[in-house]
């Protein structure tokens, strides 16, 4: 059984801006948000490009965390992307786990970035990733600052 959590954050930055962050910036998010992302690597591939590979240190709810994502949708006419998650503490939760962001403009300025993840729980008793989702949305807040800080 598939199932989504969704939220969705106000930014003053440019979802093209804030979406550069995530597409072919990725590794600065250890800088930008260090109390959530500790380190962040590549593994295969390249910056920006399906099939990129990365692995992420990462710390929810004062606890270490390992991911290895894949790349697996990037469109740039939609704004959105969508990684899925290969190996890692995730998966020892959950069957699958894919985090998709779409960042949306508004009209007179700023954009709003929509978090959705879909997940398959192992039985009805697993719970949902909130923790998982505060933190998406904190490093979305602190993405937002660092982008709209940059001339």
């Amino acid at each position: 059984m598939v199932s989504t959590l969704e939220a969705s954050v106000e930014l003053n930055a440019s979802a093209l801006k804030f979406l550069e962050i995530f597409s072919t910036k990725v590794y600065e998010l250890a800088t930008i948000s260090p109390d959530i992302v500790q380190s962040l690597e590549i593994v295969s591939g390249a910056w920006g490009s399906i099939g990129l590979t990365i692995l992420v240190d990462y710390t929810i709810d004062g606890i270490a965390q390992v991911a290895k994502m894949e790349l697996a949708s990037l469109n740039l006419l939609d704004l959105s992307l969508t990684f899925k998650v290969i190996e890692g503490d995730l998966l020892k939760v959950y069957n699958s786990f894919d985090v998709i962001l779409k960042v949306t403009p508004n009209v007179l300025s700023g954009s709003v970035v929509n978090w959705t993840f879909e997940y398959e729980k192992p039985s009805s008793d697993t719970p949902d990733p909130n923790s998982l989702m505060e933190a998406a949305v904190q490093v979305s807040k602190d993405v937002d600052a660092y982008v709209s800080n940059l001339i």
